[in-house]
């Protein structure tokens, strides 16, 4: 992860990374596709805070201990897009970033 900011937990959408479900059956579930970036159970629970009365978000995980993992918004696009917070091994198991074609 880079340098920590204070406005971390606060990243707007349009500047998260965009990834891709890694099978058939993640994709028809959330969406083949999801824009996400790395924070904190405990920066997820400040964005929660900040954001959930006025956005669709599922509720932080408990935070007794600190677990590095990805905000993530799922179903890009659609009536029914929501933001939730996944572990980063759960997330890096489902998901990669797509390679633009100025990458590739």
């Amino acid at each position: 992860m880079s340098e920590y900011s204070p406005d971390r937990p606060y990243i707007l959408e349009q500047d998260m990374a965009l990834f891709v479900a890694t099978d058939a059956e993640t994709a028809s579930m959330y969406g083949a596709r999801v824009k996400a970036a790395e924070i904190s159970n405990v920066d997820y629970k400040m964005r929660y805070a900040r954001f959930h009365a006025d956005s669709s978000m599922k509720p932080p995980p408990s935070c007794g201990r600190i677990f590095m993992g990805y905000v993530v918004i799922r179903k890009l696009g659609r009536s029914d897009q929501y933001e939730t917070w996944m572990p980063d091994h759960v997330f890096e198991e489902l998901y990669t970033k797509q390679v633009s074609a100025s990458e590739a």
